[in-house]
């Protein structure tokens, strides 16, 4: 089962960048930001629950 509100709290941090972004003038990261949001209220619970979770030990490309 995924977890409503790891879910939530990616949205509200999407939501926070797209508003410094745009209160920046980066039009480019804001529209980008904002589909993302998109995609998050579009994604099925089980997409979100397989989704790699970020590996910090992993190396940089």
């Amino acid at each position: 089962m995924a977890y409503p509100g790891k879910r939530e709290g990616l949205a509200q941090k999407v939501d926070t960048a797209a508003q410094e972004a745009e209160r920046l003038g980066l039009t480019t990261a804001t529209l980008i930001l904002r589909m993302a949001r998109l995609e998050i209220d579009r994604a099925e619970l089980e997409q979100v629950a397989t989704m790699p979770k970020n590996n910090l030990r992993s190396k940089p490309n």
